[in-house]
């Protein structure tokens, strides 16, 4: 496969794909992949030829064809003990086919996605930004998933003292809960050459963090705006939500979709593809009297 030089990403994966290549056709077998489970079970360390045909009921020269084919290809290792060869899983390999296949989904799901926006959007020329806080990098993640996901701008927002891992859950939690705005940077966000606002912000004491709060404030160009609201949290997202709703409809915003994301739903290898589609369907890019919010899906 021709490396097409034209980004890194391309460029990585006209690498790999031949690697994988060997990988799929090693794996499209039933046997093989019968003798992969057998291997992936087992704790002795101490099977071999003899014991892999009985088990799957097939000859000894046959099993020695398929273990030629899986070896070949990295995914089995051997061992030489006497006059006994014991095969057994290469878990490295394993763990590079995985992350290389990784590398493939999101790649082929960034492309469908982006595609999923441009048939969704009547105006070819639609923009979409993500604006987000993030302390411990939670809602960062999920903000460049997205991201990566819609190829949208993204914006941070930072505050300008930042928080300690002891005042953020002292200081930060009490200003959270009296619904208090840091100073932040930026301090004005002209989000007027945007068609869709998308904004991300952790839960602390069941309300948005100080900072999003603050760049609520500091949207500029935001009236009749269309904006998505995403909160991620260890388990219910409180009051953040409507907070967040009531204070965007006070500046003018409509919100058109509401997302709590849990610990468990950010550990989603494909959360932004999943938020992506989430957002299609709730048809944000439309007439605003279509527009659905969470509660109305």
């Amino acid at each position: 496969m021709d490396i097409c030089n034209k980004c890194e990403e391309c460029t990585k994966l006209c690498e790999i794909v031949p690697k994988m290549a060997g990988v799929f056709k090693a794996l499209g077998d039933l046997t093989r992949l019968r003798i992969i489970y057998l291997l992936t079970t087992d704790t002795t360390g101490t099977l071999g030829v003899s014991e892999l045909a009985t088990r799957l009921g097939i000859s000894q020269p046959a099993v020695s064809q398929h273990l030629k084919t899986l070896k070949s290809e990295g995914i089995v290792d051997s061992r030489r003990n006497g006059f006994y060869i014991y095969y057994t899983i290469n878990r490295d390999r394993m763990v590079e086919f995985r992350d290389n296949f990784e590398l493939m989904y999101s790649s082929v799901m960034g492309r469908c996605n982006r595609e999923l926006i441009r048939k969704s959007s009547p105006d070819q020329g639609f923009r979409a930004c993500i604006i987000y806080y993030s302390y411990s990098g939670i809602t960062r993640h999920i903000a460049e998933e997205i991201r990566n996901a819609s190829g949208c701008d993204l914006i941070e927002v930072r505050t300008k003292k930042p928080y300690s891992s002891f005042s953020a859950y002292t200081t930060g939690v009490f200003r959270s809960r009296k619904m208090a705005c840091d100073p932040i940077e930026p301090d004005t966000i002209d989000v007027s050459p945007y068609d869709l606002i998308v904004m991300g912000t952790p839960v602390w004491a069941w309300k948005p963090a100080p900072a999003m709060n603050a760049a609520v404030q500091a949207l500029k160009g935001c009236e009749g705006k269309r904006v998505v609201v995403i909160t991620t949290c260890s388990n219910q997202p409180g009051e953040a939500l409507p907070i967040l709703k009531e204070s965007l409809t006070r500046r003018g915003a409509i919100v058109a979709l509401e997302i709590s994301l849990t610990s468990e739903d950010t550990k989603n290898p494909d959360a932004g593809g999943e938020i992506l589609r989430r957002i299609i369907e709730a048809q944000p890019f439309g007439d605003t009297t279509k527009t659905l919010d969470s509660e109305e899906k």
